[in-house]
C-alpha cells in the first residue's frame, strides 16, 4: 500500500475545512519538462521543486466568477507555483499566438466529471452528511466552483467496491430466472448501500447531468465462465437478447430510483477486450457486440428511452473494434446515427487513433469514460502533481477534446489514502479527490483541477470551434452562448507570453512553463484587444 506526502491543504471555497484559506500549498520551481516516461499513462518525472507557499490566498471561487464576468486567464502551474489564479493580461500579440475562427464550429460537449464507483459512494457516505453535500455542491451545482456536468455509474460492481473480492462482487441478477423470465429476479437495491443515495443527493443539486452507465460483467449464469471474472456471453442469440434486455432494464430501475435523472448514454460492456482480470470482466467480439447493440437499441425504444448506446469503451489503440461495430450496424440497417457511438480509455493509445473512426461515422458520438490517476509513492505531493497536470492535459483532456470527443469521464470521484477500497493488484489510484481516513482531510489532485479548467468554463452545449495549434501549445477552443470564446491550452514549452486571437478580440498572458491556461475572450477584449 501506498501513502501520499502529508502536507496539503482543501478547496478552501468548498468550505470542507475550518481555516482552510487556499487551494492548496504552492511550492514555487524552476522551468523544465517533466519526465514523461511511466508505462500506465502518467509521468513519473518532476520539475525541481521548492519551499511550500504559506495559506492565505483567495479561494477558487471568487476568482472564477471574475474571470467569466469580464474576461481574461486562469491559469494552474504545475510545481503550484501558481494554483488555479487569474494572471494579469495585456492587449499586445506575442509571438506564440493561437488563432480562433469562432465561425467554423465543430462537435459540442456534453460533460466533464467522475465515476461514482462503489468505492466512492462507500467512502462519501462515511462522512458527516452536511460535509458531503459541502462538497457535492461545491463539485455539481449549475453556479458552484467546479461545475461538473457528468457521471458514470457502474452497473452491479466494477473492481473498485468495498472488501473488493469474488464473494462480494454481484450484478443486479446474480440469481438466474425460470426459463420462460430468467431476469425475474432482477434487483438494484444492493445499490442502496452505495451509490444511490449519493447519486440522488447529486442529481438534485445538479439537476442535468450527463450520465454514462456501463456493465462490467453480466451475470454468471449468462457466461462462458460462469464467473463474473473472466469468460464471455454464453454463444447464442437468447442469451445476447437477455443481455440486452439486462442492460435496458438496468437503465430503466436507475431512472425510476432516483427522481430527475435521466440517463445519457449506457455501454455494452466495459473493456471488452480484457477478459483475464481477477475482478468482475468480460470479453465480448465486435461482432457480439453489434448484435447486442441492435437488440438493445429495440429494448430501449420499447421503454421510451432515447438513451445513446456506446460501443467498445476500452482503450485508444484498437479503433478497429468499434470501426467494426458500426460498420456492420450500418450494413445491417440497423444503425442509428447520431445515437450509436463509441466510448474510449487512455490506458493504451493516443487520441487521434479515432479521426479515422469520425470520418466514417461522422455522426457518432465519441465519449472518453475512463482514466485513474495515478500516485508515484517515490515523490511528494508537489511532483506527483506536477506529473498529473502535464499528463492529463498533454495526454487526455486536450488531445481527446481536440479529436472529435463530447466528453471526458475520469475514474473514481474519491479515493482513499491507499488507493482503495478496491483490487490488492492496483494501490496506487487516485480520484479527482483523495480522503486521509484517518483524518478525514480531503486532497484535491491534479486530476480535478485539469477537468475544473473545461468544466467551469465549457457548459454542455458548447460547440468547439476552429483553432491553429503552434508548437507546445496544444488547445481546443470553444464558443458559449453568449458569444464569448473558451481557449484551454498548455504552454508545453518554458515561460513566454502566450496569445489567444480571434479577429478584433486579442488576449495575451505571461505563463510559466509547463502551465495549464483557460483564457475567456468577451466582448470587453474587442477594442483594440484592450479589457
Amino acid at each position: 500500500m501506498t501513502t501520499r506526502h502529508p502536507r496539503r491543504t482543501l478547496l478552501a471555497t468548498l468550505g470542507l475545512a475550518a481555516g482552510a484559506g487556499v487551494l492548496a500549498p504552492a511550492a514555487a520551481g524552476a522551468d523544465g519538462p517533466p519526465d514523461r516516461s511511466d508505462p500506465r499513462g502518467r509521468s513519473v518525472g518532476a520539475l525541481s521543486r521548492g519551499q511550500d507557499r504559506a495559506p492565505g490566498r483567495r479561494g477558487m471561487l471568487a476568482q472564477q466568477h471574475r474571470v467569466d464576468r469580464t474576461g481574461g486567464v486562469v491559469a494552474t502551474h504545475g510545481e503550484r507555483e501558481i494554483v488555479w489564479e487569474q494572471v494579469a493580461t495585456t492587449a499586445q500579440t506575442s509571438s506564440a499566438v493561437i488563432d480562433v475562427d469562432p465561425e467554423d464550429p465543430g462537435h459540442p460537449f456534453e460533460g466533464f466529471g467522475p465515476a461514482l464507483t462503489h468505492s466512492a459512494a462507500w467512502l462519501l457516505l462515511r462522512m458527516p452528511r452536511p460535509r458531503r453535500l459541502e462538497l457535492l455542491r461545491g463539485m455539481f451545482s449549475p453556479t458552484g466552483p467546479l461545475r461538473l456536468t457528468a457521471l458514470r455509474i457502474p452497473l452491479g460492481t466494477s473492481d473498485f467496491a468495498p472488501d473488493a473480492g469474488a464473494s462480494t462482487y454481484y450484478t443486479f441478477a446474480d440469481e438466474q430466472g425460470p426459463a420462460d423470465d430468467p431476469l425475474a429476479h432482477f434487483d438494484i437495491s444492493r445499490d442502496e448501500e452505495t451509490i444511490l443515495p449519493v447519486l440522488r443527493d447529486i442529481v438534485e443539486i445538479a439537476g442535468t447531468l450527463s450520465v454514462v452507465i456501463s456493465p462490467w460483467s453480466a451475470p454468471a449464469w449468462m457466461k462462458t465462465s460462469g464467473s463474473l471474472i473472466g469468460g464471455h456471453l454464453l454463444d447464442d442469440g437468447a442469451t445476447r437478447q437477455t443481455w440486452a434486455n439486462y442492460l435496458a432494464r438496468s437503465l430503466q430501475a436507475y431512472e425510476q430510483a432516483v427522481p430527475g435523472l435521466t440517463v445519457s448514454a449506457v455501454t455494452v460492456q466495459n473493456e471488452p477486450l480484457h477478459e483475464t482480470a481477477q475482478y468482475p470482466c468480460m470479453g465480448m467480439t465486435a461482432e457480439v457486440q453489434a448484435e447486442v447493440i441492435g437488440q438493445l437499441l429495440g429494448e430501449l425504444d420499447q421503454r421510451g428511452s432515447s438513451a445513446a448506446v456506446l460501443s467498445y469503451d476500452h482503450n485508444w489503440d484498437r479503433v478497429d473494434y468499434p470501426m467494426a461495430v458500426l460498420d456492420e450496424l450500418r450494413a445491417t440497417g440497423l444503425d442509428d446515427p447520431g445515437r450509436v457511438g463509441a466510448a474510449f480509455h487512455a490506458y493504451a493509445g493516443t487520441a487521434d487513433a479515432v479521426d479515422p473512426l469520425h470520418e466514417a461515422h461522422p455522426e457518432a458520438p465519441l465519449w472518453f469514460t475512463e482514466q485513474s490517476g495515478t500516485q508515484d509513492p517515490a515523490k511528494p505531493y508537489e511532483g506527483d502533481f506536477a506529473d498529473g497536470i502535464w499528463w492529463m492535459s498533454n495526454q487526455l483532456f486536450l488531445p481527446a477534446l481536440r479529436h472529435h470527443h463530447r466528453g471526458v469521464i475520469l475514474f473514481n470521484l474519491v479515493l482513499d489514502q491507499d488507493g482503495g477500497p478496491g483490487p490488492a493488484t492496483f494501490t496506487n489510484g487516485t480520484g479527482l479527490f483523495q480522503i486521509e481516513e484517518s483524518t478525514g482531510e480531503l486532497i484535491p489532485n491534479a486530476e480535478l483541477y485539469v477537468m475544473a479548467h473545461h468544466s467551469r468554463f465549457l457548459p454542455p452545449g458548447t460547440p468547439t470551434v476552429a483553432s491553429t495549434a503552434p508548437l507546445g501549445l496544444p488547445n481546443v477552443a470553444a464558443r458559449r452562448a453568449d458569444g464569448s470564446l473558451v481557449v484551454v491550452l498548455h504552454n508545453d514549452a518554458p515561460a513566454r507570453a502566450v496569445t489567444v486571437r480571434a479577429g478584433d478580440r486579442v488576449l495575451t498572458a505571461e505563463l510559466p512553463g509547463w502551465t495549464l491556461a483557460t483564457f475567456v475572450l468577451t466582448e470587453h477584449q474587442r477594442v483594440r484587444g484592450g479589457r
